[in-house]
């Protein structure tokens, strides 16, 4: 699979946040998105989930168009899995409920999840009562738990310490692999892992 962008523009409130975008992603390695704050990194993610629409351009997946001049795919069909900065978990649902929540993965999928996020003792705690670490791992499980086509993760390793980054990463590219997702990441900082994973490198300035 694969996903392009093509003369992609778009502006907020006016102002111009990127011009002329061109990319191709695609599926079984984690694509990075690096560039400084402001130059649009956020914006792309929403605009491939369906949260913003373009200016101008073309988003495509496997030939056909989610968002041009005259389509536009809504987000509940493009069947994309997306880690917010902010984690946005439901407050008033506990860990394993808001991993189920889309319902669509099943139970073996569900325990290979928790048990790789190191969260099984956390399935009854809810949102309040988890670190922000914590917090970011149960919103990878309930974003790979959709099985999603493709996978949008906005700052992944920001709320781990040092020892756990690369191991999420690693989490992160196993089930890409294997499931042949689109996963497309986005970091303020730099994500050094040394070739130890297979990725691609996009840079927004």
């Amino acid at each position: 699979m694969n996903l392009i962008i093509k003369s992609l523009n778009f502006s907020y409130q006016n102002e111009e946040v990127f011009k002329d975008l061109n990319f191709n992603f695609n599926s079984g390695v984690l694509n990075l998105i690096s560039g400084p704050s402001g130059s649009g990194k956020t914006s792309l993610l929403n605009l491939i989930a369906g949260l913003e629409k373009p200016s101008s351009g073309s988003i495509i997946l496997n030939d056909v168009i989610q968002s041009d001049n005259d389509k536009f795919v809504e987000p509940e069909n493009r069947n994309v899995g997306f880690v917010f900065q902010d984690f946005a978990l439901f407050p008033h649902l506990n860990v394993k409920q808001n991993i189920e929540f889309s319902g669509k993965g099943n139970e073996d999928l569900f325990n290979k999840l928790i048990n790789r996020l190191s969260i099984v003792s956390k399935l009854t705690k809810y949102p309040h009562e988890l670190s922000g670490g914590q917090k970011q791992r149960v919103s990878i499980a309930r974003a790979l738990f959709s099985e999603p086509k493709i996978l949008l993760i906005d700052e992944p390793i920001s709320n781990q310490d040092k020892n756990n980054k690369i191991e999420i990463l690693e989490m992160i590219s196993e089930f890409v692999k294997e499931k042949e997702i689109i996963c497309i990441l986005v970091s303020h900082e730099e994500i050094n892992i040394d070739g130890q994973l297979e990725t691609s490198s996009f840079n927004l300035s």
